[in-house]
């Protein structure tokens, strides 16, 4: 029987005599025999002389009925007991008769209580459990030490002399190899680990270096082009002052002259006008060449040298950052979906002011039903109203994203993406979910699996029917991959750094909902 490694006490050690269980209550009379606290109690209230109280196992006579307190220590070990490892001792009799388990039946590999060897097993062959026990965890024969010598006296000794190989020490062997493959393979990975975390040691820290060094580059680059345009706006501001300037002097010279004109024109005494009739004539003379004074046609300056050596720069800084994407792509396929709800999974939440009338929003907002009412929505811009749909209030234009939708209580329905941008109100394709050039979704219906976008319906192999679905947004790379029974089924690419929500519409009955999953 089994015992506590703790107590080393036998299970049979803690059952009451009475009732043949383990004790419950366990109290303990004068003379040392324990008991079940109502088994003691029931077993003295059936005696005939309700003033006489005995032991049930020494049969010991009390004249006055003792006082009964509870056994500590023997309960803690009952509860200990209990508590064996892999082993439920109320569970060890027999579920037919209610007896002890004493026996093993190896034609039927099955335990047994002795009652049990009238019935079905009769003539089978049948040895105590104790037996069996060492058989199987005995020592295998090619593993034992005295093998050489047993094989000498094998003509003469019977096979029943023989230990018989253990069913599980024979595997011993098997799992020894396996526990080493596997200890070896964990060493393996953990090296890799240090030789990970040692390879980025101080990366980071030279990384930091060099991002400060490439801020100074193009702060100085820049620097060095704005330098240029002012310079160059400088020169022809300079020369434009100098030719206004010129053509103010010019300009107050004629009104002098001009003055001096009308002051002339103006002087009737006829001495006062012909003395001065020479100066002025002088005066006209020296402004006449105005009249053919030729200005240069205006110019604007042009910067365009500069701002397509600051576009080169940029260039080269997206073609950099493209080719540092490159390995990561590589490991993004590898990601399984487990790998992607750690790294990138998030739940998203629904948006009730997009919700058409018909579609009900959990509490959570995680949940949407397709009802047959509709329901009572405030008018808002954002809300469908043709269309059974509703948007996430989640929106997306950078970075990786992935979420999983739960459909075992839809039968049709549309799960993907859209515009933030998509239309909501009337009837057209072009606010419905996959039926316009803003949309991207998985599509069920009438138990066939589709990819729609822009109108472009694409059927899908599915074997079975999934009930839970998971979706990768990546806005950089453009891609929208969705998910189902671990495997991708169709990977949509588009222009992603614009804003999309994620995205759900029905189109099968009363009551079907979808629910995003949290992770």
């Amino acid at each position: 029987m089994a015992s506590s490694s703790m107590t080393g006490v036998c299970a049979d050690e803690l059952q009451c005599i009475v009732c043949l269980e383990l004790y419950e209550e366990p109290i303990t009379l004068p003379c040392g025999h324990s008991f079940c606290k109502v088994c003691i109690e029931q077993h003295w209230e059936s005696r005939e002389e309700v003033t006489v109280c005995d032991c049930p196992n020494c049969r010991k006579v009390f004249p006055i009925k003792p006082e009964c307190q509870k056994n500590v220590a023997l309960a803690k070990l009952v509860e200990q007991m209990k508590l064996v490892p892999g082993v439920n001792v109320e569970e060890r009799r027999c579920t037919e008769h209610g007896k002890p388990i004493l026996l093993y039946c190896k034609d039927d590999e099955s335990l047994m209580c002795v009652m049990c060897l009238v019935g079905q097993h009769t003539n089978h062959k049948v040895v105590p459990v104790e037996l069996v026990h060492d058989e199987f965890k005995s020592i295998p024969w090619r593993h034992h030490p005295f093998k050489e010598r047993r094989e000498r006296v094998k003509m003469r000794t019977s096979l029943q002399d023989y230990q018989a190989p253990g069913v599980l020490n024979a595997k011993c062997p098997e799992l020894s190899k396996s526990k080493q493959h596997l200890e070896s393979q964990l060493h393996q990975l953990k090296r890799e680990v240090e030789q990970t975390q040692d390879s980025g040691k101080g990366t980071v820290d030279r990384m930091e270096k060099k991002r400060l060094a490439l801020y100074q580059y193009v702060d100085k680059s820049v620097d060095l082009m704005k330098s240029s345009v002012i310079k160059r706006q400088n020169e022809k501001l300079f020369l434009l002052q100098k030719q206004m300037d010129k053509v103010k002097e010019q300009l107050n010279s004629l009104h002098e002259t001009n003055s001096t004109l009308k002051a002339a024109l103006q002087d009737l005494e006829t001495i006062s006008f012909l003395q001065g009739y020479k100066d002025v004539i002088k005066r006209l003379e020296s402004v006449s060449h105005f009249k053919s004074l030729k200005m240069a046609q205006p110019t604007v300056l042009d910067f365009s040298k500069e701002e397509k050596n600051l576009g080169s720069l940029i260039e080269l800084h997206e073609n950099f950052l493209k080719n540092i994407r490159k390995p990561v792509e590589l490991q993004m396929a590898e990601l399984d979906q487990s790998s992607l709800r750690s790294l990138y999974g998030r739940t998203p939440s629904l948006d009730p002011n997009s919700a058409h009338p018909s579609v009900k929003i959990s509490r959570d907002l995680r949940t949407a039903t397709r009802t047959e009412t509709h329901n009572h929505h405030p008018e808002h811009p954002d809300r469908f109203d043709y269309y059974r749909q509703v948007l996430s209030s989640d929106c997306f234009s950078s970075g990786r994203h992935y979420w999983e939708v739960e459909v075992r209580s839809s039968s049709s329905w549309g799960i993907g993406i859209c515009l933030n941008s998509m239309g909501r109100k009337g009837g057209g394709n072009e606010y419905r979910l996959g039926e316009n050039p803003g949309s991207w979704c998985l599509l069920k219906y009438e138990n066939k699996y589709y990819t729609c976008h822009n109108n472009q319906e694409t059927h899908l192999s599915m074997p079975g029917n999934p009930e839970r679905f998971g979706f990768l947004l990546d806005c950089e790379e453009g891609e929208f991959t969705c998910f189902g029974d671990s495997r991708v089924l169709h990977v949509f690419r588009g222009n992603f750094l614009v804003p999309v929500k994620p995205a759900i519409g029905f189109y099968g009955y009363d009551g079907d909902s979808v629910r995003f999953c949290s992770f």
